[in-house]
């Protein structure tokens, strides 16, 4: 047989290792790897040292990019170490699996329909995962529950790895001969597999080495006729495609996209393949650093005790060494107590892990990509799969640009960075970033790149695109993201479109809501050196509109649209109060005390109009108790002056705490409920007293409590009033019936 297959579990190291020691036996001339033949012209970066896994293939249709498929390596997987050998021994090296470009290409109708020798089959879960981890099926077939540990037993900790390859052979096609249902895509996929074995014999080769995963290698040992796997591929759409070098991390192993076998503890592996033999006593000392880097008791004598416990564990289940579940049982007794946090933290930090790969630049990548690379050096800024904050000073240039850089990518959806509160200080120059990178991000560049060849350029002409069918609200905040992202020439298209939506809006809710973000662009813009100023005149129109349109758009509301639009009138009045405009800040109370008088005005938005204009001393104290007696008259519907309270007390309760005249009527009202009244109105009044906070709801209880006994106080002021000679002449006939001495 001029054809060798060797069947692989996917990231697996003791596969790794034996198949690097059968490589070296077999001496192969040419390499055959399942993998993804668009992505043959990039393996040649194989040989530059700045490709460091984990690193994934990236194939993506060019007519959508969000159409990929991702191929992960890490340095213990079978198929990186078998690329590898092929570098190091001069020999080609190519992948046969199904070409992506097949596999990424929609579907016609008539294709959709189109069967493969039998009607499609459905395959369910448990066939699924058959198939992505045959290996682990095994295990469960051996009686094992951990998929990990069997295969810890079986190869990772196996001496002489001879003859595994062939038992793994046996093993497959017995487990084949039992599931015999498959889909059209597995069957194209081993019939292009076997042609590319059979195009490596017409080329001459006399020894090919075929690696796959273990669940092929029974179909690809024998290869058939060849006229039945050509009409297996005949007629397959097709559509072209682009492949790229990505970083990976370790975290991302377990998906199942690609090469995805769910790999549980990949950290654990990339350990057993660096240290060997001296895994176990390494494995211990770094889990007592880490522990002892949160400041948590680890001291080398626990590092012993826990290597000794380990390995007594391996000799008792008559083990060659330790393997993982002997070191975690050994580091939950000894290093940990058993405590769930400090498990969860050596689980997270060491037998997962959270190393990233590292990718040259020009790696077959997009224009986009490339262009962020450049940003990304000239920054200096890292991309890491550990959460990390970033704190910025917006008066420095290259923190300003850092800024606009994650802001231009969260226009194109790759979210890098999130804001965050940066707690040091409430300077508007300061702006703080959580950041994380996640290799599925580079999916969304690549996509982006539909939009243009650079960041700036692409995320630009997003944002007017997204203008087109925004609504009034969606594009005041594009163009707050515009002018943070530094994007002047969609900024000018945003204002264009804004001003016109705004004109020919009527819905004063939208108006409402869409003033906030163009508020804090025009008070804070400037420390961003962008064109702020250019906001004020939308702002001021949209503020006119509002101020007409507001009162009849406060009427004939029930009570979801009220609460919506009292929500509405709060943000905006905070927009307000940001703007140093005065005369807009006059109008604009002057709307709110229309409210407060309009009787058709829903209750909770008078209530509301009332609580705002208090805040700002428009309305005394003396004034609103007047109007808090007015909306709490006999005359008026409890559920009504329900409403009136919840929209007057809702936010913070210390300005109310205050208002002895305000809760002296409130408590009238109440007492002057009945008890079914009382019972039908309190689930609005406990809504209206929730906001506030449990310091000020105490505050408003002792308070009420203090009037409720406001008539004993006046029965001691009263007593106070008494004729003294009159007291006298009572004491003696007191004393007496109390039994003291009068003197």
């Amino acid at each position: 047989m001029s054809h060798h297959v060797f069947g692989i579990r996917h990231h697996g190291p003791g596969s790794a290792r034996a198949l690097c020691t059968a490589l070296g036996a077999l001496a192969p001339d040419v390499l055959l790897v399942e993998g993804p033949p668009d992505a043959n012209d990039v393996l040649s970066l194989l040989a530059d040292e700045r490709l460091v896994p984990p690193v994934a293939l990236l194939v993506h249709a060019l007519d959508n990019p969000e159409r990929a498929a991702f191929y992960p390596f890490a340095v213990f997987s079978p198929e990186w170490q078998a690329l590898q050998y092929a570098v190091r021994s001069s020999i080609p090296a190519r992948f046969i699996d199904l070409p992506c470009a097949h596999t990424l290409a929609p579907r016609a109708p008539a294709q959709q329909e189109k069967t493969v020798e039998a009607p499609e089959q459905e395959i369910d879960a448990e066939e699924q995962a058959l198939r992505d981890d045959p290996i682990g099926s095994l295990a469960e077939a051996a009686g094992y529950r951990d998929r990990e540990r069997w295969w810890d037993l079986q190869v990772e900790q196996r001496v002489d790895a001879a003859g595994l390859f062939e038992a793994l052979l046996e093993a497959m096609s017995a487990l084949r001969e039992q599931h015999q249902e498959r889909s059209p895509r597995e069957l194209q996929r081993e019939a292009y597999m076997r042609s590319m074995i059979r195009a490596a014999q017409k080329e001459g080769f006399s020894r090919i080495a075929v690696v796959c995963g273990a669940w092929h290698a029974p179909q690809l040992a024998e290869l058939g006729p060849a006229k039945a796997d050509s009409q297996l591929l005949k007629g397959l759409p097709k559509t072209k495609v682009a492949a790229s070098w990505v970083p990976w991390t370790h975290s991302r192993l377990s998906y199942r996209s690609g090469y995805g076998a769910g790999v549980d503890s990949p950290g654990w592996y990339a350990h057993v393949w660096q240290y060997g033999h001296k895994a176990d006593v390494v494995w211990a000392t770094l889990a007592a650093r880490l522990l002892r880097e949160q400041d948590l008791d680890a001291s080398s004598a626990n590092v012993i005790e826990t290597v000794r416990l380990a390995s007594a564990l391996a000799a008792l289940r008559e083990l060659p060494a330790p393997g993982l579940s002997e070191l975690r049982e050994a580091i939950a007794a000894v290093l940990t107590g058993s405590q769930p946090a400090r498990l969860a933290l050596i689980r997270s930090k060491l037998e997962i892990g959270e190393a990233l790969g590292e990718v040259p630049e020009h790696a077959g990548q997009v224009p986009i990509w490339r262009d962020f690379e450049q940003h990304v050096k000239r920054l200096r800024l890292k991309r890491s799969a550990e959460k990390a904050t970033l704190a910025l000073d917006l008066r420095k240039d290259s923190d300003r640009e850092r800024s606009q850089l994650l802001h231009r990518l969260a226009v194109l959806d790759v979210d890098w960075g999130t804001s965050a509160e940066s707690g040091q200080g409430a300077g508007t120059f300061r702006e703080t970033f959580q950041i994380c990178w996640q290799p599925e991000l580079a999916v969304e560049l690549v996509a982006a790149n539909s939009y243009g060849n650079t960041i700036e350029v692409a995320a630009a002409n997003k944002l007017t695109e997204r203008a087109r069918s925004a609504e009034l609200p969606e594009l005041t905040r594009l163009t707050e993201l515009a002018l943070q992202a530094a994007l002047p020439g969609a900024l000018d298209a945003l204002l264009r479109e804004l001003d016109a939506r705004a004109a020919s809006s009527s819905d004063v809710r939208a108006q409402l809501e869409a003033v906030e973000p163009l508020a804090r662009v025009a008070r804070y813009g400037d420390v961003r050196g962008t064109r702020a100023e250019h906001v004020l005149p939308v702002l001021r129109a949209l503020f006119e509109r509002i101020v007409v349109g507001l009162l009849p758009a406060c009427t004939q509301l029930d009570d979801e649209a009220a609460a919506a639009l009292v929500r509405a009138i709060a943000r905006a009045h905070g927009a307000c109060l940001l703007l140093e405009e005065p005369a807009l800040r006059s109008d604009w109370l002057e709307a709110l005390l229309r409210l407060t008088d309009g009787a058709p005005v829903h209750a909770r938005v008078r209530g509301r109009s009332a609580r705002l204009l208090l805040e700002q001393r428009v309305l005394s104290a003396d004034e609103l108790a007047r109007r808090a007696s007015l909306a709490l008259g006999q005359s008026v519907e409890p559920a009504h002056a329900a409403q009136w309270i919840e929209g007057l007390v809702e936010g913070q309760g210390v300005l109310l705490v205050h208002q002895e005249e305000l809760l002296t009527v409130l408590d009238r009202w109440l007492e002057s409920l009945g008890g079914d009244q009382f019972q039908a109105q309190l689930p609005l009044l406990r809504r209206g007293f929730s906001g506030l906070a449990p310091a000020e709801r105490r505050a408003v209880a002792r308070q009420m409590k203090t009037r409720a006994s406001g008539g004993a106080a006046k029965r001691a002021s009263a007593a106070e009033e008494l004729d003294p000679e009159r007291v006298r002449r009572v004491l003696p006939v007191l004393a007496q019936l109390l039994g003291a001495d009068h003197a």
